[in-house]
C-alpha cells in the first residue's frame, strides 16, 4: 500500500471512529438539543418527546449507514476490520 492510500485509510477511520462515537452517544439517550442562531442571539428550541425520538431514530440510521460507507471503503482499500 502507497503511503498516500495508508493516509487516507486513516482518514477514513477516523471518520469512522466519529461516526461511530456520535451513534453510541444517539443510542444511549445523550440528550438532543436543537439550536438556531449564533452567540447573543442563540435559541433553543424545545422538542416534544415523540419528535424527539424520530429525529433520533433518523440519525442514528444516518450514522449506520456512514459507518458502513467507511468499512466498504476501508475494504476496499484491504483493511480488515
Amino acid at each position: 500500500m502507497k503511503a498516500a492510500d495508508l493516509e487516507k485509510a486513516r482518514l477514513i477511520n477516523n471518520a469512522r471512529q466519529q461516526n461511530a462515537a456520535m451513534r453510541t452517544r444517539l443510542a444511549d439517550g445523550e440528550v438532543l438539543t436543537l439550536r438556531i442562531g449564533e452567540s447573543n442571539g442563540l435559541s433553543a428550541i424545545v422538542l416534544t418527546p415523540a419528535y424527539e425520538a424520530r429525529i433520533r431514530a433518523d440519525l442514528i440510521a444516518a450514522f449506520d449507514l456512514r459507518i458502513s460507507e467507511n468499512d466498504a471503503a476501508l475494504a476496499a482499500m484491504g483493511v480488515e476490520l
